[in-house]
């Protein structure tokens, strides 16, 4: 039988850091919790007292009111403290607030502190809640412990242990055995403790472990059936939205993923990260106005917290360069201007990155570009080029470069840069991708969507049979992106199957120039072997017509 915990022993031992802009409310609690007996007690007055105070100590508690004034509020020295590693799991983090908004409380407790006490705080409650806490921290240590440390195995056997002995922490070891699982991997072992819960209760927490485990398994539609039978227990359970979206995008359905992230942000829009990651889904599927948004509220919540990066502010100003993008009215000059303004302020606050200001002085130069001031455009790129160095350039910055420069009309430069970059980062598959898709469309957004919904309608119409339709369309799609290399190669196959209908010598005339259209790409690109394969057949089919007519095409 266990020992029962004394408090009154407890408290004397504990550090506590007490986290208030208010004089008044840390002195009030100071003495609360030492009527309680506890007299290592400090205090900050503002978030950046506060991290100097947990960079030289650990607390073994800390209490917390989330608006600190200027600086950063609760929910961001929480994450600060936990990527850091200046918080512990055997440590306890206490969130004191007066806020009720839905996104303040959704944001901070998706950061996981171990439990919100809500103001005006009496001493009764403070006594209770603490006391509560406490004996729980106190009886899981050993677990907790050894997850510190990373010893996952050991944590589970522990876990295991305090379930066979019944105590009232049940629920929580069941947590943390199948989020420890998940963490090693072991979906199967994770779908067991999960499937050993819901059979006696049915519990939102259960069903998204079983839809992360199942996702792990890579079982996605299973997956998404259980991240929905959380949310009709729970629809705030923000963290079943961001499954749905993984396996969506896992399923290959794009758009799906993002309406299921994007429902999740404007449950809890204070995630920085899910921001991020829904303006880069936004950017991918053309939806620039999304994509603009979302970078817009990855800046203002991000701001004073770790997320306050370079990357974001560039992400903005692409977004808004492409939706200013030759629209001269008052509302695509006041997005151009935006863009320009966020671009300067990156320029500002990171002038260190050396990289970031260069690839904002290049997006810079396209929203110039986008807004017929030519001269102004010019004057950026020849900003950008001057503190370019050739020899040491970045892919990063050399793909930017590239994009700068089909927007400003200078295609020849830009496919030599790219097929230089291919030749340099001819290892690296992430890059020779993003190399890839700038050669296949390096036209503006609006025109790349265009060539993407003809290229569509040729491809049915191919697949009805109707060829002169399907020649037609992809030809249109073309003349939006003429170096495309898949829409150069489906026009070559039409082609092919419509001399095979009409014996007309047009037709391979045809498919050589679509050939010859893109001959530059490099060997790495994905459509390269199909280009091989339809050259041969072209030269194959050339040499019978050849042969047979004595005319030589």
């Amino acid at each position: 039988m266990l020992k029962p915990i004394k408090l009154e022993k407890l408290y004397p031992k504990l550090r506590f850091l007490i986290i208030d802009d208010f004089e008044n409310f840390r002195s009030s609690l100071r003495l609360m919790l030492s009527s309680f007996g506890a007299y290592h007690v400090d205090m900050a007055s503002s978030s950046e007292e506060a991290m100097d105070k947990c960079r030289f100590n650990f607390y073994d508690i800390i209490l917390c009111d989330y608006n600190l004034g200027q600086g950063k509020n609760g929910q961001q020295i929480l994450e600060a403290l936990k990527i850091s590693k200046r918080i512990k799991h055997t440590h306890l983090f206490i969130m004191i607030t007066a806020e009720t908004a839905k996104d303040v409380v959704l944001g901070a407790r998706e950061y996981q502190p171990d439990a919100y006490i809500a103001k005006p705080i009496t001493r009764t409650v403070l006594e209770k809640r603490l006391g509560h806490l406490i004996k729980q921290q106190k009886t899981l240590k050993p677990i907790n412990k050894e997850i510190d440390l990373e010893n996952y195995s050991k944590a589970i056997s522990l876990c295991h242990l305090e379930l066979d002995q019944k105590t009232k922490y049940q629920s929580w070891c069941y947590q943390t055995l199948g989020h420890l699982y998940l963490k090693l991997g072991d979906a199967s072992n994770a779908i067991k403790v999960y499937e050993n819960v819901l059979k006696s209760r049915d519990l939102p927490w259960a069903h998204l472990g079983m839809g992360q485990a199942l996702q792990l398994n890579q079982d996605y539609k299973s997956a998404i059936d259980q991240f929905e039978a959380g949310l009709k227990l729970n629809p705030n359970l923000v963290e079943a939205y961001d499954g749905i979206s993984e396996c969506y995008l896992k399923l290959n359905q794009p758009k799906l993923a993002q309406e299921s992230l994007k429902t999740a942000v404007l449950l809890s829009p204070r995630m920085v990260p899910r921001q991020e990651k829904l303006g880069s889904l936004c950017q991918k599927n053309q939806d620039i106005v999304s994509a603009a948004l979302a970078f817009r509220h990855a800046i203002k919540y991000g701001e004073h917290s770790i997320h306050d990066k370079a990357e974001n502010y560039l992400n903005l100003g692409r977004s808004l360069s492409d939706w200013s993008e030759g629209d001269l009215s008052s509302e695509g000059q006041e997005r151009a201007n935006e863009a320009i303004d966020v671009l300067e302020t990156l320029t500002n606050k990171f002038s260190l990155n050396e990289n970031a200001c260069i690839n904002a002085t290049l997006i810079g130069a396209r929203v110039y570009t986008g807004q017929d001031k030519t001269e102004l455009a010019d004057k950026k790129l020849h900003q950008a080029e001057c503190v370019i160095e050739a020899e040491n350039l970045s892919s990063e910055v050399g793909l930017e470069l590239a994009k700068t420069l089909y927007s400003m009309d200078q295609p020849e430069r830009a496919e030599k840069l790219l097929i230089d970059l291919a030749k340099k980062f001819e290892d690296d598959n992430e890059i020779l991708l993003q190399i890839e898709s700038l050669l296949d469309e390096p036209e503006s957004l609006i025109s790349r969507k265009q060539a993407k919904e003809l290229n569509k309608t040729g491809i049915r119409s191919f697949e009805q049979g109707d060829l002169e339709a399907a020649i037609e369309s992809i030809e249109a799609a073309l003349s939006f992106t003429p170096k495309h290399a898949a829409l150069n190669l489906n026009l070559v196959q039409v082609l092919l199957k419509n001399y095979e209908k009409s014996k007309q010598n047009i037709n391979i005339t045809k498919a050589k120039a679509c050939l010859k259209r893109i001959e530059h790409i490099p060997e790495q690109h994905k459509q390269y072997k199909r280009m091989k394969y339809l050259i041969k057949t072209i030269n194959q089919l050339t040499n019978t017509i050849n042969s047979d007519t004595g005319v030589k095409l």
